[in-house]
């Protein structure tokens, strides 16, 4: 790469002692993470008192994405994230990483993803019929709960309980807040004084063990070969090599990855997409055509997806301007060079897919809604690896084709019986957390029959 560019060094401005840059990224990351772009291909950061970089243009988040063992993952978002999802295959590192693939890739299967948007299919009709011609809802609440239902369904055959999926529920959001914290504010004594806000992440933390702990203590005490489901496919999973299998351990970390996942990922780019659609009313006047014309007010299902083009290309484009996962770190295992330049080993890492998106040398018209970028012949336009809301190379998310199933059924089966209209004065701010989400998104059921 190098041996045909020269790529740009910069400084990010406005660093302060002790905290360096950490409180623009922590108040105001979805304008000063896409602005470094005008600093530098590689800009250098302070986060606290550890000097980064952050990979802030396409070529070098490739180079990035396309050497795991040389940027492995780590750096402050995933040692945090850790905390959560133990050494599962999102944050495992690059020497384990292949054979925790092994493990889980089964669950990945076409044979599963139809299962799994079956699931999806029932689910969200559910939440349909519970909704009247006028009610108001917030949609991030009413999705979030549909994508947490899919999910537990996923991971365990048999219902897991109300209260089991009312845990989830209760403590991700927390759980979440309380890692973003810990990324961006590396303080230690700060997170382990007895506040309050301290004290409900390690509630919610010990909520989310319990749930699994139980689930895979049930599973292991009858061992039933005819359950479907994720867990049992873990349990069953056997090294090529060794022949051994996952410890409880193990099994709990893959599920906390898959929960994280499963929950928050479709959740909060459906969320999008609708608000979006509210702000956009051709294309959701185009997409009621498409819907209506293949669904006739019936649900989606697996079959359906793939007459479902332009609703797909909606979530994609919600996708693309407001990834879930929208600011990724990795940690350099020696000393070595990114965009031509030293960088030493155990050095964090930094890119974002927010920032990446929105840069116009990338995406024409970055923050305009165009479901249309996504046609064959737009995307053969792009770089190679352009849309990184999946992260990409050997580590790009297993789920990403199960994501983009999932988001399509529901976002057909939601708008062929119902408007999601916009409440008026209402407006949102991007909450940048572990997850991109709208914040409180209040939204009027309109009935379309």
């Amino acid at each position: 790469m190098t041996a045909t560019r020269t790529y740009r060094l910069g400084t990010a401005p406005g660093g302060i002692p002790f905290l360096g840059n950490a409180l623009q990224i922590f108040r105001n990351p979805l304008t000063f993470l896409p602005d470094l772009r005008h600093r530098g291909d590689l800009v250098r950061l302070k986060l606290g008192r550890e000097t980064v970089y952050m990979a802030v243009t396409h070529d070098v988040v490739q180079e990035v994405l396309h050497n795991p063992r040389v940027f492995d993952k780590g750096g402050e978002f995933i040692e945090k994230m850790r905390l959560l999802l133990g050494d599962g295959v999102g944050t495992c590192s690059a020497t384990t990483h292949k054979r925790q693939r092994r493990f889980i890739q089964p669950a990945f299967q076409k044979a599963k993803l139809e299962r799994y948007s079956t699931v999806m299919q029932e689910r969200v009709g559910e939440l349909v019929d519970s909704w009247h011609d006028g009610q108001r809802i917030d949609v991030g609440t009413e999705l979030s709960k549909l994508t947490a239902r899919v999910t537990a369904q996923a991971m365990f055959s048999s219902d897991i309980g109300a209260e089991a999926i009312a845990e989830v529920q209760r403590c991700f959001p927390v759980v979440w807040k309380g890692i973003y914290r810990r990324m961006i504010l590396p303080v230690p004594l700060m997170h382990s004084a007895p506040t309050k806000s301290n004290k409900a992440y390690h509630e919610a933390l010990a909520g989310l063990e319990r749930v699994i702990s139980e689930m895979v203590a049930a599973y292991r005490a009858d061992p039933r070969k005819d359950r479907d489901d994720i867990l049992s496919i873990l349990l069953s999973a056997k090294d090529e090599e060794t022949g051994e299998g996952l410890t409880d351990e193990g099994v709990r970390d893959e599920l906390m990855t898959i929960l994280a996942a499963g929950v928050e990922t479709p959740a909060s780019g459906l969320t999008w997409a609708f608000y979006l659609l509210g702000q956009n009313p051709d294309v959701e006047r185009e997409l009621l055509e498409e819907v209506d014309e293949v669904l006739g007010g019936r649900t989606a299902g697996f079959d359906d997806v793939a007459s479902l083009p332009y609703t797909t290309r909606v979530a994609t484009e919600a996708l693309r301007m407001y990834p879930p996962v929208w600011f990724i770190t990795r940690r350099t295992t020696q000393d070595t060079t990114l965009a031509g330049h030293p960088i030493p080993g155990g050095t964090s890492i930094l890119f974002s897919p927010y920032a990446l998106h929105r840069d116009p040398d990338l995406f024409h018209d970055p923050n305009e809604f165009i479901p249309d970028r996504w046609l064959p012949e737009n995307v053969r336009k792009l770089p190679k690896n352009a849309p990184i809301m999946f992260s990409g190379g050997s580590r790009k998310c297993l789920g990403d084709v199960l994501a983009n199933h999932e988001m399509t059924i529901a976002l057909a089966s939601i708008v062929a019986r119902y408007r999601l209209r916009p409440v008026p004065g209402h407006t949102i701010r991007p909450v940048a957390k572990a997850e991109l989400t709208t914040g409180p998104l209040p939204m009027t059921v309109e009935g379309r029959g």
